[in-house]
């Protein structure tokens, strides 16, 4: 994801698109239902905020991408909770 990022971004800047990804920690949805909690634990053991993400915590970056005022940010992966 890093990689295609960073060519798009290449790609489309001539054109005004920015393009940047967000790299989420666990977030309890029905896509992790089935992964024992034991590994939910070793990730976010991992992380420095060590707690699993919330939909919020997505967004929240998601929203600060979309802004107008900073569409000179792109090429850039956020990964949350200090992966």
């Amino acid at each position: 994801m890093e990689t295609l990022t960073r060519i798009l971004s290449h790609e489309l800047g001539p054109l005004g698109i920015t393009v940047n990804a967000v790299g989420p920690t666990p977030i309890s949805t029905r896509l992790i239902r089935n992964v024992p909690q034991e590994a939910i634990d070793r990730i976010t053991e991992r992380l420095a905020i060590k707690r699993a993400g919330t939909l919020e915590d997505v967004w929240n970056v998601v929203e600060f991408f979309l802004r107008r005022q900073n569409g000179f940010i792109s090429g850039q992966v956020i990964y949350l909770g200090g992966a």
